[in-house]
């Protein structure tokens, strides 16, 4: 299980996509649990916040934005009471059920129709008008979420950055195997086949500083978190070493590499 957190200056926006979040034109959004909120839109909830933020006019940041997202096979199998109590936990977890919040559930993202996942808004200020502290916020939730894992037997967010990563590596070095020759758009469609999806980085001059590769459950990873050899600046030398192996493979070992080519 996975989850992020961060404060936000823009609740109002933030809670109108969580409530009105639709896939391919269909309804993906389901509200869970809402608590001390009454109001029937995202600007009225925020709104029933704004009373308790008059005590820090200096504070920016006066809401809190979480996203928990349990694997796609744990989460199948889960009723509306199972996200609210998931939710619900999270929150005590963070020390925040004295605050207002609402849970609203996606069915899924643009990347996996299946990866339902939990979007929680904060009010930043208690009911009790403490201010919540926000350093180190993302890891918290972190934290949180691997609690929760352990107590429920769940994966944990480092075993699933770990099983992605290891997935996409086996995916590129097959791909890398079967070249002739190293080209990223070549190279990206083929992963894409597979369902990963490459994004190029470039600079504001155009020029290509690197790429990402998103993985089948959503998650994007820089090329050099996959592995060193799989960054621009060396995945020519991995695609020939990773040729010369599957060749190698094929025909024994009467293959030897020689002045940058194979010779019988």
């Amino acid at each position: 299980m996975i989850a992020k957190g961060k404060s936000i200056s823009h609740g109002t926006a933030a809670l109108e996509y969580d409530l009105a979040k639709e896939i391919n034109g269909e309804v993906a959004a389901t509200e869970i649990h809402r608590h001390e909120l009454f109001g029937c839109t995202g600007e009225e909830m925020v709104q029933e916040m704004k009373p308790y933020f008059v005590d820090f006019p200096n504070v920016k940041n006066n809401c809190l934005r979480f996203e928990v997202s349990p694997s796609v096979e744990e989460s199948a199998g889960m009723t509306d009471a199972d996200w609210a109590k998931l939710g619900n936990d999270f929150m005590q977890r963070m020390g925040l059920m004295n605050h207002q919040y609402i849970i609203v559930k996606h069915s899924g993202t643009e990347k996996n129709r299946r990866q339902a996942h939990l979007h929680i808004l904060a009010n930043r200020v208690s009911l009790s008008g403490e201010l919540y502290k926000d350093n180190w916020i993302g890891k918290r939730a972190t934290e949180a979420a691997n609690g929760i894992a352990r107590e429920r037997n769940l994966v944990q967010s480092k075993d699933i950055g770990k099983a992605n990563r290891e997935e996409i590596k086996q995916a590129m070095d097959g791909i890398l195997a079967r070249m002739q020759e190293f080209d990223l758009a070549g190279f990206s469609r083929e992963l894409e086949k597979q369902g990963f999806r490459v994004r190029e980085a470039r600079a504001s001059t155009g020029k290509l500083n690197g790429y990402y590769v998103t993985s089948r459950s959503g998650t994007e990873y820089k090329a050099s978190e996959i592995g060193k050899g799989y960054t621009l600046a060396h995945i020519e030398k991995t695609q020939k070493k990773l040729k010369y192996n599957s060749i190698s493979r094929n025909y024994g070992n009467t293959l030897k590499p020689k002045d940058g080519g194979l010779h019988l």
